[in-house]
């Protein structure tokens, strides 16, 4: 069996629906190099209904009582969260679940999970903390806005990143009691998936860890600690299994690892995008260097067979299998060509391609923007419900479906299993029976469902990957075009033992207009697979494999392997597969854009301006952007579009990710969901620092801006409006020459005294306009007002 070098990072990420339902999962696999696992939406939403099963204990306020399978009570569980972090003591406890399972499937160990309230009035917040209830360590504690905006607004302390890391290291110690010096790796920075530090807001640097078990890196044993600039930690995570640990001595030397590695490591060019995600303006993509199928995965150090991250199990490897065109029985798919399907239209044709049952009726239809897949189309989003199966229905729909409302493409479906202490699972009629369909009648199904949803789909894509279940097979789809592998466009399905497709989901991203299809690497093969093999060695380690819930309800048990892990670093997370070659300049690029909290690029029209320092500290925020040729042109007049954006990036710096919620209709008249400047609008309406939609009125996004319409939109962000009212008059501006020139005085007086806005030689200048360069110097100084004054960035920011 083929299996996908990078399979275990990227294995159904893609799943558009569940990008709500399995954020918390989804944010480990993107935040965590190496980790291998799936995040179906019937896997997240499965987590609503197992926290209120048979096995979870609710013990309400806590006691001293330490029931079976723990050592621990819900008192001294407490006691233990508010040892490492004493600022939950102005928190409430409010709730103390034992055994509960906070994740799909649930961890092979106990646990205490305590649940916390903040009370303002008749407001509150509620969250929670979990502690294992065997060793009594704490797991988790995120430290809720609430509790940290007080803080934050009191400090004048600002850590560099450095100093906040001494910080974390030194918790990390009081959070695992039983460390030992030496006992831990800190993941390097470039894989750590460090977020980009916003302008405004809190300053928070993350740092990621890896454990050591008997003086080995573990996969299963990793810490994530969040430090604020004021020397706080705000946030912590960690990981752990409760399965047994092999032996630490490898049966087979490390040379002998080293050879096979050597002689099976294979790579393959590929179209990668730049981007981690694509835009509404599409993905940049470059040709690049990837390790090929299973050439990266974990030898077992004892058989140094190659280590499947999701059974544990060897990977068998089937010539004939791998990359195997498509040959069906069916017709080619065909879009739609008439007007714009309506709900019962898209419905039809996803009856027609997969088994509806008869009881179960469509509930819910609406009409949405794509996903990050197909970010400029229309899509019905669909879902079955049989209501009168079971009272917790009302918690959850059964079937679920996307369909291009233009072309009838069908991107996803799903059909959960429902699983519930005390509820029986639903059955087929031929699961009844105890039908089981072989692997080619399997194989045969989910080719014709890939040949007749996916356009031109015989030519494009080809049978990459087959992952054998107890209940059913995953097969995974790999697209090609000129021979080239399109990274990370997939199609994958999922067929039950029974014969039925429980999951399907097409990842399709890239158009041909946006490959480099005329580009021909510059970098040979034979020098690009010498370069990989110069890079990395093999280290070593506790490969983690397995606990993670499939679609089908099927949990795969946890486990760690005794392993030689590829890797370019100390630490196992850190592998080679968060990097590839660049075909035709040689250099490691991220495999999904940059990853590094600081942007790394060279400025070259700033060296020497004025405002050097202000500009680059923006450049660094993710504020400004510079072009392909590393310019940002500091002297020219900016619009009130540039302004806009420049204040959206500066509270949420990844403002040109595209995400699902874009939003369709106009939110100006000239701020339509087209319209360059829409992202920044929106969020600026939702932070209140612009009046509400108003589809009527326009914004004028491409005038000039002056400096008196500056002044008006600092007072607006500041809160200050109708404070601004009482200073009218030329004496409200009394050291101003052009004080009569002035008409919004009240504006203007209030930015002046803010420092946000002073004078030159005497004069404000009201008309002159505002360059790049001076949007800089006012945006520093408006980030140096956080905390000083009552209303900005108090509170009040949603991102």
């Amino acid at each position: 069996m083929s299996f996908d070098w990078n399979f275990n990072v990227r294995f159904k990420m893609f799943t558009a629906k569940a990008a709500t339902a399995a954020m918390a999962t989804l944010l480990l696999a993107s935040q965590t190099p190496g980790f291998s696992g799936s995040a179906s939406a019937a896997t997240a939403e499965q987590v609503t209904e197992a926290a209120a099963g048979e096995n979870e204990k609710q013990l309400g306020i806590l006691d001293n009582e330490v029931p079976e399978g723990a050592n621990i009570s819900s008192k001294q569980a407490s006691e233990n969260i508010l040892k490492l972090f004493p600022l939950l003591e102005k928190a409430t406890i409010s709730s103390a679940r034992f055994d509960s399972p906070n994740s799909f499937p649930p961890p092979d160990y106990k646990a205490w999970d305590i649940g916390f309230e903040l009370r303002e009035g008749n407001r509150s917040t509620g969250f929670s903390a979990t502690v294992h209830a065997v060793t009594g360590e704490v797991l988790s504690v995120h430290l809720p806005s609430e509790l940290l905006e007080k803080q934050f607004s009191d400090s004048e302390k600002k850590l560099t990143k450095t100093e906040a890391k001494k910080q974390a290291d030194e918790f990390l110690y009081k959070a695992i009691p039983n460390l030992k010096e030496g006992g831990f790796v800190a993941v390097a920075e470039p894989y750590a998936n460090s977020v980009q530090q916003s302008l405004f807001g809190r300053t928070e640097y993350t740092y990621s860890y890896q454990l050591k078990h008997e003086g080995l890196v573990s996969e299963a044993e990793t810490a994530y600690i969040s430090v604020d600039q004021s020397g706080l930690v705000t946030g912590y995570s960690r990981t752990t299994i409760g399965a047994e640990y092999p032996s630490s001595k490898a049966a087979i030397p490390a040379d002998q690892a080293q050879q096979k590695f050597e002689e099976e490591f294979d790579i393959q060019l590929a179209y990668i995008s730049e981007e981690r995600f694509s835009s509404r303006n599409g993905q940049k993509y470059y040709l690049g260097y990837t390790p090929k199928n299973s050439s990266v995965t974990a030898l077992d150090a004892n058989t140094l067979d190659r280590i499947n991250s999701m059974t544990g199990d060897a990977i068998v490897q089937d010539v004939s299998q791998e990359d195997k065109p498509l040959k069906g029985s069916v017709a080619a798919f065909t879009p739609n060509t008439g007007s714009k399907l309506n709900a019962q239209q898209a419905e039809k044709l996803v009856k027609k391609s997969f088994n509806i049952p008869e009881s179960y009726k469509l509930d819910y239809s609406q009409l949405t923007k794509g996903s990050f897949a197909s970010p400029n189309n229309q899509v019905w989003s669909l879902s079955w419900s049989n209501r009168n199966a079971s009272a917790s229905y009302m918690f959850m729909r059964d079937i679920s479906a996307q369909v291009d409302a233009a072309t009838g493409q069908i991107y996803s479906v799903n059909i959960y299993q429902r699983i519930m202490p005390g509820m029986e699972q639903e059955k087929s009629d031929t699961e009844v029976k105890g039908k089981t369909v072989t692997k080619s009648q399997a194989e045969k199904l989910a080719v014709n469902t890939v040949i007749s949803l996916v356009p031109d789909a015989s030519k494009q894509f080809r049978l990459s990957t087959v992952l054998e279940l107890d209940a059913a097979r995953t097969f995974i789809f790999q697209r090609y075009l000129n021979g080239i592998v399109v990274k990370d466009d997939t199609v994958q399905v999922q067929v039950s033992n029974d014969g039925t497709i429980t999951e399907y989901y097409s990842m399709v991203a890239a158009t041909p207009e946006q490959l480099p299809t005329d580009v021909k690497p510059a970098i040979s093969y034979e020098k690009a697979r010498a370069t990989y093999l110069e890079e990395f060695k093999l280290v070593l380690a506790y490969s983690r494999y397995g606990g993670f819930g499939m679609g089908n309800g099927e949990a795969v048990p946890v486990g760690v392997k005794l392993a030689y892990m590829p890797t370019r670093t100390d630490s196992p997370l850190t592998g080679i597969t968060y990097e590839v070659l660049d075909a035709n300049t040689g250099e490691w690029k991220p495999m999904y854009g940059s990853t590094s909290g600081t942007v790394q690029v060279t400025i070259s029209d700033i060296k020497g301006h004025a405002a050097e320092s202000d500009l680059q500290n923006m450049i660094q925020h993710g504020v400004l952007v510079a072009d392909e040729q590393g310019r940002v042109f500091p002297d020219r007049v900016i619009t009130k579009g540039d302004w806009l954006t420049y204040l959206a990036r500066a509270v949420n710096p990844n403002l040109d990710v595209y995400y699902s919620g874009d939003g369709e209709g106009n939110l100006y008249a000239d701020i339509t969901p087209e319209s360059p400047y829409y992202q920044a609008v929106r969020t600026l309406i939702d932070q209140r620092w612009l009046a509400g939609a108003d589809p009527k009125s326009k914004l004028n996004p491409e005038e000039e801006m002056t400096r008196e319409e500056l002044a008006v939109l600092l007072v607006r962000i500041l809160r200050y409006e109708k404070l601004a009212g009482f200073y009218t008059l030329p004496s409200d501006l009394p050291n101003l020459a052009d004080a009569s020139a002035v008409n919004n005085k009240g504006a203007v007086s209030l930015s002046i005294k803010l420092g946000l806005l002073p004078s030159i030689d005497g004069r404000f200048m009201p008309a002159r306009k505002v360059t790049v360069a001076e949007a800089a110097q006012v945006l520093e100084r408006l980030a140096k007002l956080q905390g000083k004054t009552d209303t900005f960035m108090n509170g009040n920011r949603l991102y």
